[in-house]
């Protein structure tokens, strides 16, 4: 019976959360007068919750990743839900939206960097909002770790999508690029309770690495330049 209600949760979860998380295009930075954008901020919105992924919880989910595009029904599960099973984690690691933002800006505004200088707003932003100025927007939409799915490779480890989308002042998308980082890809896998132990230590670990991978692959694709390789693909 326990199983069943899963079941249904789980079912109404990911349909629900189909409707309300749209799969974002990437979009290569054209704009050739890149002083004219000045003054340009980064802004984020609020971190979702991290989800504390078992084999048993990731198997029930993988029938509905077959069907899903990108291949993780991960993604589709709401916020809610990843901060039930996340448990007390939550207040534990630190904020990855956060990190990216940071992370972001300062590698923007090193001497070498032809962009002008970006300013951040360290609290997260609602949506639709707005500023009379160039906007570069963080979204993270999932955080995960313990085991993943199936339809992936499988395996242990953590993962995170993120979004990134620079606006002009009249509201028009002038770059968008989005990340997936999973442990595998970089050979870093490890289990729920490698990533637990001593006070989630690794995992902090993990998603401080996460974020410097995410951040290198925005700047490279915002530049123009080749992507990152991975270890495994």
């Amino acid at each position: 019976m326990r199983k069943l209600a899963l079941w249904i949760i789980i079912c109404v979860l990911i349909v629900s959360s189909f409707f309300l998380q749209g799969c974002a295009t990437d979009k290569p930075f054209a704009k050739k007068d890149i002083e004219s954008l000045s003054p340009i901020k980064v802004v984020r919105y609020e971190t979702p919750g991290i989800l504390r992924s078992t084999v048993a919880e990731t198997f029930l989910l993988t029938g509905a990743a077959v069907a899903l595009p990108g291949g993780s029904a991960l993604f589709f599960l709401s916020d809610e839900y990843c901060k039930a099973r996340g448990g007390d984690m939550q207040t534990r690691i630190p904020d990855f939206g956060y990190l990216v933002m940071q992370k972001f800006t300062e590698k923007m505004n090193q001497g070498t960097s032809k962009w002008p200088e970006l300013t951040f707003k360290s609290d997260p932003v609602v949506d639709d909002f707005t500023e009379p100025c160039t906007l570069i927007e963080i979204k993270v939409k999932r955080l995960a770790y313990g085991y993943l799915d199936f339809i992936r490779g499988g395996g242990n480890g953590f993962l995170s999508k993120t979004t990134i989308t620079m606006k002009d002042s009249q509201d028009e998308v002038l770059w968008q690029k989005s990340f997936t980082y999973l442990s595998k890809d970089f050979e870093r896998d490890k289990d729920i309770d490698e990533f637990e132990a001593d006070d989630a230590k690794l995992l902090k670990e993990e998603i401080d690495f996460a974020a410097e991978k995410t951040v290198s692959d925005f700047i490279n694709h915002l530049n123009g330049e080749k992507p990152q390789e991975y270890a495994q693909q």
